[in-house]
Formats: structure tokens, sequence, C-alpha cells
């Protein structure tokens, strides 16, 4: 099988293990109470706030050929491109409107500065920082894959469950649309980061296997207790 379409494979399990879960059948439905919806504006804010920072070590890590569009993506979060939409505001604007003090939201910026340093002082599992580049790549790109399949109905999920105005959304609105296009672009810039740093097949599959062992979704945007099986969506 093709590098591209193998990777994306776990791509689309990923996102198909997410959708077709307990949790987020809840979140769709309604099941879930306000309280619940709030925590998880609260995690989508804690892993998406610093991105930017986490495209810029990608930007530096990156074959030469691919790293214009990492740039670009970059400056897209920041709103410095053409269209001068700060993605990291656009979080800030969705916790506002749902309801969060000026400490609440100062916590989640607290909460998405404390994951960067996770990162960085967790014990690494990797020999190299081609290898642990390639697992971070690897996981942007698939939130890309998912969000630019999935985001438009978390946002109108919030929208008629959580009560929130379609312009607090913007978030999830904007990365239905532009996230289609980073999609793509990120498979491939994966296929030129595996030639580039010359990995074979066997590397990048341990790489992917430890990157996927648990769905990155579910943990990042509901937490570890929905990795298990809920008897009741409730209880997530």
């Amino acid at each position: 099988m093709e590098i591209r379409t193998w990777i994306e494979t776990y791509y689309a399990q990923q996102a198909q293990a997410f959708e077709q879960s307990q949790t987020f059948q809840a979140f769709e439905s309604g099941v879930l109470n306000s309280e619940q919806y709030d925590r998880f504006i609260q995690n989508l804010c804690s892993t998406h706030l610093k991105s930017p920072q986490i495209l810029a070590f990608l930007y530096a890590a990156v074959p030469p050929s691919v790293a214009p569009t990492i740039q670009h993506n970059m400056l897209e979060e920041l709103g410095l491109d053409e269209e001068g939409i700060s993605h990291p505001n656009l979080l800030r604007q969705l916790a506002a409107a749902a309801g969060f003090t000026a400490e609440g939201r100062s916590q989640l910026e607290a909460s998405a500065q404390e994951e960067l340093r996770r990162m960085c002082t967790d014990p690494f599992l990797y020999g190299t920082l081609k290898e642990f580049g390639l697992n971070v790549l690897l996981e942007v790109t698939c939130f890309e894959w998912m969000l630019s399949r999935l985001s438009g109905r978390m946002g109108k999920a919030l929208q008629q469950h959580r009560g929130l105005a379609s312009e607090s959304l913007e978030w999830f609105f904007h990365h239905s649309e532009v996230d289609i296009r980073h999609a793509e672009e990120g498979l491939d810039t994966v296929v030129e980061y595996i030639r580039y740093y010359e990995f074979d097949r066997d590397e990048v599959e341990a790489i992917a296997d430890i990157t996927f062992r648990e769905n990155i979704f579910l943990k990042r945007y509901f937490g570890a207790a929905a990795l298990t099986v809920q008897p009741d969506p409730l209880e997530v």
C-alpha cells in the first residue's frame, strides 16, 4: 500500500472510532448536560490554544520542500495571513461566550501552557528528534483530517444543545473549511518528512502505533475516562 494511503488509514480509523463512540454520539445528540459541554470546551481550548507554538516546532523540523506550507499554517493560526483570523482568539471568544469568567479563561491559558510543558518534560520515548517530530506531525495532521470532517457538526451541536450563538462558534465552522486543504497538505507533508529523514516502514509503523494507541480525539476532548466503554453516556 502506498505510504500516503497507509497513513490516511490511521487517520480514518481514529476519526471513525471517535465519531461512532458513545461519547461523541451523546455530545451530538444533546444527552450531555451544560457542565459536560463546558468541560469539552475547556479541553478543546487546552488542546488547541498553543497550536501556533506546536506548528513553530514543526516548521523547524520539516524538510525545506514543505516548510512553506507549515509556515503558512502557523501564520494562519496567528491571524497573520491574508484572512487575519487568529485561531487562539476564536477559542477565547468561544470560552467567553460559554460563560467562562476571566479567572476561568486564565486557567484555560495556563492549562494549554502546561500541556506544552508536559511535552517538553515527559520522559522521551524516542531515540532522535526526527522521531519525536514525526509523532507530533502525525497527531497534528490527524486532527486536521478529523476537523475537516467533524468540526462543523461539533459546532452545530454546541449551538443546538449549549445555546451558543453561531458567531461564537466560528472556530469550528472555520476549521470545517480550511482543514480540508490542511488535511491534504498534511498528508503530503508526512510523506515528504518520512522520505527526507529516510524512515523505513517498520519505524513509521512503530511511531504511528504509539501515536494512535489510544483515540487521540476522545482523550484530548473528553478525557481519559472516555477511552473506556461507557454504559451510560452521562457518566463520560
